[in-house]
């Protein structure tokens, strides 16, 4: 059982993930991995081989922790917090661009800013000692 909100919040975002890389495969089969356009999936998103890859990883990073122990949900939900928030402000000047390998557009980088936020603010403040 999950009994921590950092272990809770780390289950919950790699799962989602960890699903929209496995959709994101069935929707970009055939693409070239770094291919810069990708294909919608879920309407709002954009994605290519690559990105589910990477999509996928970032789930199963999130997900073992969390299966683990509340000590490396929190370890890891601060690490993956600040890298999906460098990513999201990164893909915000790469949008429109041919070095978007990634097939990234708003909607994308509005999911990493607010799995950032619920990361970060999870492994900051939830379950901390009260003095």
């Amino acid at each position: 059982m999950v009994h921590s909100w950092n272990r809770l919040v780390a289950l919950g975002f790699g799962l989602v993930f960890i699903a929209l890389g496995a959709a994101g495969f069935v929707a970009s089969f055939g693409l070239p991995p770094l291919d810069v356009e990708g294909v919608p999936l879920l309407v709002f998103f954009t994605v290519n081989p690559l990105q589910s890859v990477l999509s996928m990883a970032v789930g199963a990073v999130l997900l073992v922790p969390a299966l683990r122990s509340t000590s490396a949900a929190r370890r890891v939900n601060t690490i993956m917090g600040a890298v999906l928030l460098a990513a999201g402000i990164a893909g915000l000047y790469l949008i429109g661009t041919p070095a978007n390998v990634l097939a990234l557009n708003a909607t994308d980088a509005l999911l990493q800013f607010a799995a950032a936020a619920f990361l970060l603010g999870a492994s900051l403040g939830a379950g901390r000692a009260q003095r």
